[in-house]
C-alpha cells in the first residue's frame, strides 16, 4: 500500500521521505534510483519536522497511531489502516492512459471503494484509453479551426457524444 501511495505522490511531483526500520522492495528500488529519500530507522516524531503531508502506511496499527499523533494538526496526515485518525483520505483510483477515475467511501469503507473500483475497470478498460488519444486529435484540430467559440463548443460536445455512445 505504501509503495502504491508514493507513486502517486511522485507523479504529483512531490518530494517523498520514506522512515521505515524496512521497506517494501519496490520503495526500496525508487530509493535507489534517487526517486525518494529512504532513513531506515524507526519512527520518531522529529521526522515530521518539514513535512506539509503524512501518510501513516506502516504494518503496525502502533506506529501508525504514533505517526498520526505526532502530527497533531500541524500537517495533512492520512493514516490507512485507522482512517479516522487522518485529517484526509485518498481516493482510490483506475487510470486508463488520459483517463483517471477516483472513488471514495469518505473512510467509511475502503475495501468497498476498491471493490467499486474494480468494478470499473471492467467496465473502462483500455480500450477508453486507445479513444482519448483519437479524440484528443479530434478535439484539438476543432480547437485549431476558424469556427467561432459558440461552433467549437457545439462541435466539441458532439465529438464527446459520440466517442462516450461509441464505448
Amino acid at each position: 500500500m505504501a509503495a502504491r501511495r508514493i507513486r502517486w505522490l511522485l507523479i504529483a511531483g512531490a518530494c517523498v521521505t520514506v522512515v521505515a526500520e524496512r521497506a517494501q522492495e519496490a520503495i526500496r528500488v525508487l530509493a535507489a534510483e534517487g526517486k525518494v529519500t529512504y532513513r531506515e530507522k524507526p519512527f520518531a516524531p522529529a521526522d515530521l519536522e518539514g513535512a506539509w503531508v503524512v501518510v501513516a502506511a506502516t504494518d503496525s496499527p502502533e506506529v501508525n497511531r504514533k505517526v498520526a499523533e505526532s502530527a497533531g494538526d500541524r500537517q495533512l496526515v492520512n493514516v490507512v489502516d485507522q482512517p479516522d485518525r487522518g485529517n484526509f483520505h485518498v481516493p482510490t483510483s483506475l487510470q486508463q492512459g488520459w483517463l483517471t477515475l477516483a472513488v471514495s467511501t469518505g473512510g467509511a469503507s475502503p475495501i468497498l471503494a476498491g471493490m467499486i473500483r474494480d468494478k470499473l475497470a471492467e467496465q473502462f478498460d483500455e480500450k477508453w484509453a486507445e479513444a482519448l488519444e483519437a479524440l484528443d486529435e479530434e478535439r484539438r484540430a476543432i480547437k485549431g479551426s476558424g469556427l467561432c467559440e459558440e461552433e467549437k463548443r457545439h462541435q466539441l460536445k458532439r465529438l464527446a457524444r459520440k466517442w462516450f455512445d461509441s464505448l
